[in-house]
């Protein structure tokens, strides 16, 4: 086989989420590839039952149409999620040349269904085709913080005070999020603002609920806290920042906000499990200094993290040359 970087056509599979879109993004650009990002949209029942339960067959599909298998099949399938299993699996099962398929994420079926599988060391993933990893991959690099940057310095690029930026998440099958928890999220935000001379900025995610979002926005309204603008700032605010306070809920923001190599810090929520895989995550970040549990007064710190997503595009260029 010829190397990634040889005119290969990549399809990138998820469910439309954003985290999701970020790590299939991310690999694909560090393989240096062409790439279209798919979305993958389920009929019932695959869209509710777990995978394998029933057999691969065009009616799970919604958007069978967008992927045009009669006239085009990808190089390479590089999938998120569990949405996009079945159609990584189904798009191999149906292509009559040669399809390399990266699974990102556990995919909890044998590992052997797929060339490749990257997936946190959290997930506890194991075969001989596994690639684990500390974060979750994504796509941040310095040129893609400071295109956004660039886009927005008339709202960010003046400011004075150092910027601290808050990105919130919403309630998980891992952690609760309720209207205690936003009161107490909201106590703690205020003594940041007291102990620390900075400017904050609150950003919500797709998965934040509206009664947060309206808690905040009340509370704050008075303070240019919230942004309420369009667009979504998040990337350009990595770069403006100093400091980086994420909610525990989401790996994904955390893992982005690590790579943009600025000083993390995590408002714990409560757990909702015994066993909560998120926590393992954590507390390998705390325990590398890539991220620390949010107090009152926030400190300058550097990590020593390494861009991951570029170690796994290697490892996997080796192996599909080895193919």
């Amino acid at each position: 086989m010829n190397n990634f970087k040889t005119n290969k056509l990549a399809w990138c599979l998820t469910d439309g989420s954003a985290g999701m879109i970020s790590q299939v993004r991310g690999l694909a650009e560090a393989l240096n590839v062409n790439y279209e990002l798919k979305v993958v949209k389920l009929n019932f029942p695959w869209n509710k039952l777990p995978f394998n339960f029933l057999p691969l067959s065009n009616i799970m599909f919604k958007n069978l149409s967008d992927f045009n298998l009669d006239s085009e099949v990808p190089d390479i399938l590089i999938s998120c999620g569990k949405r996009s299993i079945y159609a990584s699996l189904f798009i191999k099962k149906k292509s009559v040349k040669r399809v390399f398929s990266i699974h990102i994420q556990n995919p909890r079926v044998n590992t052997k269904n797929f060339d490749i599988v990257v997936a946190p060391s959290h997930d506890k993933v194991v075969g001989h085709n596994v690639i684990t990893t500390d974060l979750a991959i994504n796509h941040i690099t310095p040129k893609l913080l400071e295109k956004h940057a660039e886009k927005m310095k008339d709202s960010f690029g003046s400011i004075q005070k150092p910027i601290c930026t808050v990105f919130i998440g919403g309630k998980s099958r891992n952690y609760k999020f309720d209207q205690s928890n936003v009161i107490e999220l909201a106590m703690s935000l205020d003594r940041v603002m007291n102990n620390n001379n900075v400017q904050m900025f609150i950003v919500f995610s797709r998965r934040t609920e509206e009664f947060i979002k309206d808690y905040l926005k009340k509370k704050y309204s008075n303070q240019n806290i919230v942004w309420e603008g369009k667009e979504n700032p998040y990337l350009a605010l990595m770069h403006y920042s100093k400091y980086l306070i994420c909610t525990s809920d989401s790996v994904s923001i955390i893992s982005e906000s690590v790579s943009a190599k600025k000083p993390v810090f995590i408002y714990k929520l409560p757990s909702s499990k015994r066993y909560n895989r998120i926590e393992s995550f954590l507390s390998t970040l705390v325990k590398k200094n890539y991220v620390k549990i949010l107090t009152d007064k926030l400190e300058d710190y550097s990590n020593s993290y390494t861009n991951e997503t570029m170690e796994v595009a290697r490892t996997i260029n080796e192996s599909y040359n080895n193919k």
